[in-house]
């Protein structure tokens, strides 16, 4: 096997000091085009891989974007992650996924070792946005962005949740009900706050008196959706409609409810939050409040890498309405 190339050899090979090689590793230092072309001609030909560990060591960002979600089986989630790729990997970056499933502990974990990582940006999906974890990140230089809420202290991609509720709200009211559950689950607190508000705010304009109460999921697996739905259809109080936290929520109750012979939506109404593929393919077609996850992952991700020249407005929710209401 040959011996792996070094920095000595593409500094030889490219005609330049092995100090412009480095800068050009670690744009530190504007490099002339043609120069920066004979190195990066020189590093193709010999295969050479920069040891990141070391450029790392020496004060260098390392090359990765990490995605904190509270829920890896969330599809919608997925979708967002793909956003995020499309533009780390455009960038030279890679993506570093972790899954916190709504737990304060895991979030600290996380965030020291990303911090010790020295990642160029952390992207957050419903974590504590004031809390101890964003903030460890935030002080090792990464940029932290927020996705799905408005935040005064770090970058933040809004969603607009009081829109997405007010819509949701809006069409039960349409027709006819008035007495409705908010399904959550662990994680997403402010997100969720705020599709509150805007529940709060239909009903308000509406001009109706309406009772809502709210009963939470503790886990993020689908039996624990199941066991939590079926807790919920125990003592629904009169409740004829449902306004989930997400898909995957709505599609547990959906099929607790029918298999209790519980008619949806004639008995019971359903809407999801996410809009995923499988909202379509339910036996009873979701209703679902629908947003791009590929499009805020993307802008998310520019946002991380300071590509602000890059932004696009993110499309408001809106509404698909289907058979489940």
């Amino acid at each position: 096997m040959a011996a792996r190339s070094s920095i000595r050899d593409v500094a030889e090979r490219a005609a330049v000091s092995i100090g412009t090689v480095s800068n050009y590793l670690n744009d530190t230092k504007p490099i002339a085009p043609a120069t920066a072309e004979r190195i990066r001609t020189a590093i193709d030909d010999l295969g050479f891989i920069p040891n990141a560990a070391v450029r790392v060591m020496q004060g260098a960002r390392s090359p990765a974007l990490a995605f904190l979600v509270p829920d890896l089986s969330n599809p919608f989630l997925a979708e967002v992650s793909r956003g995020i790729e499309d533009v780390a990997l455009e960038r030279g970056h890679i993506v570093i996924t972790c899954n916190t499933d709504g737990d304060l502990d895991r979030e600290q974990r996380f965030a020291q070792v990303l911090a010790e990582m020295r990642v160029a940006g952390a992207i957050t999906m419903a974590m504590t946005a004031e809390g101890e974890p964003l903030q460890l990140v935030k002080d090792s230089g990464a940029r932290v962005v927020l996705v799905g809420s408005h935040s005064n202290e770090y970058i933040s991609v809004n969603i607009d949740n009081p829109l997405a509720g007010y819509l949701a709200m809006q069409h039960l009211l349409d027709r006819g009900h008035r007495r409705c559950v908010f399904f959550g689950g662990p994680g997403a607190a402010p997100q969720i706050t705020e599709r509150l508000d805007g529940i709060q705010d239909a009903v308000r304009d509406a001009g109706a008196t309406v009772e809502i109460s709210r009963f939470d999921a503790t886990g993020n697996d689908m039996a624990s959706r199941l066991r939590a739905a079926e807790t919920l259809l125990d003592d629904l109080d009169g409740a004829t409609a449902a306004i989930c936290a997400n898909d995957l929520l709505a599609l547990a109750l959906e099929t607790a409810a029918l298999r209790r012979g519980i008619r949806v939506p004639q008995d019971l109404a359903i809407i999801g939050y996410d809009d995923i593929d499988d909202a379509i393919s339910a036996v009873v077609p979701l209703t679902s409040v629908h947003h791009s996850g590929r499009e805020l992952g993307a802008h998310a991700a520019a946002l991380a890498l300071g590509l602000d020249e890059d932004l696009r407005p993110v499309s408001p929710p809106r509404l698909v309405v289907r058979e489940s209401t």
